[in-house]
């Protein structure tokens, strides 16, 4: 989306991180209380530093300062410790982060269904999604089969070629869904080896009668019937040009035409949010800042609306 991000550049940072604290703090009391953290020595279970101040500072991280945690609180603590007087030390900070991971995600599909509640596609474009996955680099591939991230009986699976990029990497896919307007539906992170069809039930899951676009990876009569079954969706992907049955010229070229759009929605995370450069030490930190960085891209369509119509007045 054209201007996604120019808040970043255009807005003062006090007041993006006024902005992602209502967002998150009103959402944070929207969702299911299960997934609140358990207290044990807080006073009355709320801690002096909430849950969406966390979520606040690392959105912050992620969105200014491609990821890097110290740098963020380091930050806060020099220019903006009026707004957030109890920020915790460094590794409170993260230890807190790591446990609100469901938490976040909770908050992206809350704000996910509010944007949508206001602002709703047409009938037709409403049923359908976009398909795409884009790989996470862990670590050099060469270093893959040394890396400490994934537990030894897994890492196999963690080597993965990207095509496109004609490069191997060592990390996780992650698998998305977007709506036309290029925002996030669905997302699940898959091991690198894996093909782009093997987690596409997972990632429709809950969901039915859709129209799911993807490029010639996701191929394969077996899937679509599967899909169908499972939830009466049509896979719409892009033929190959081997194929004997191929789209008519005008369909396979919107199709093409549509399906770039979820490649803008990677380049946006790639580019602003570091994507595919997580800097995480541990699976749990990896799926954290994945989270984190989906949340904050969510959160953008918020506020390059609020923030741009302040600056145009």
């Amino acid at each position: 989306m054209k201007g996604l991000t120019d808040y970043i550049t255009q807005s003062a940072w006090s007041d993006i991180l006024t902005v992602n604290y209502v967002l998150v703090d009103d959402s944070y009391k929207q969702i299911n209380p299960v997934l609140h953290p358990k207290r044990k020595f807080a006073p009355n279970g709320t801690p002096e530093f909430s849950d969406s101040e966390v979520i606040t500072i690392a959105m912050f991280a992620e969105t200014i300062f491609g990821g890097d945690e110290d740098k963020t609180l380091h930050f806060i603590r020099q220019y903006h410790l009026d707004m957030f007087p109890n920020l915790l030390d460094n590794s409170r900070f993260n230890r807190r982060r790591h446990k609100l991971t469901q938490v976040m995600e909770a908050i992206r599909e809350h704000l996910r269904d509010r944007w949508r509640a206001t602002h709703p596609l047409d009938e037709e474009e409403a049923h359908l999604r976009l398909v795409d996955s884009a790989p996470i680099s862990i670590c050099t591939y060469t270093r893959g089969s040394r890396c400490r991230s994934i537990p030894l009986d897994w890492r196999e699976e963690w080597f993965g070629v990207c095509t496109s990029k004609k490069s191997k990497f060592f990390g996780p896919r992650c698998h998305v869904t977007t709506t036309l307007d290029q925002m996030i539906d669905t997302w699940l992170l898959a091991p690198g080896s894996y093909d782009d069809r093997k987690p596409m039930a997972a990632l429709l899951e809950n969901r039915q009668g859709l129209g799911v676009i993807g490029d010639k990876g996701y191929v394969s009569q077996e899937l679509a019937q599967r899909l169908w079954e499972e939830g009466e969706h049509l896979l719409l992907a892009l033929k190959k040009d081997n194929q004997k049955e191929q789209w008519p010229t005008g369909i396979q070229k919107i199709l093409g035409y549509l399906r770039h759009r979820v490649e803008t929605t990677f380049s946006v995370l790639s580019t602003v949010f570091n994507f595919e450069r997580p800097k995480s030490r541990s699976l749990s930190g990896l799926i954290n800042r994945t989270t984190t960085k989906i949340l904050a891209h969510t959160v953008s369509f918020f506020l390059a609306e609020i923030l741009s119509s302040q600056l145009s007045n």
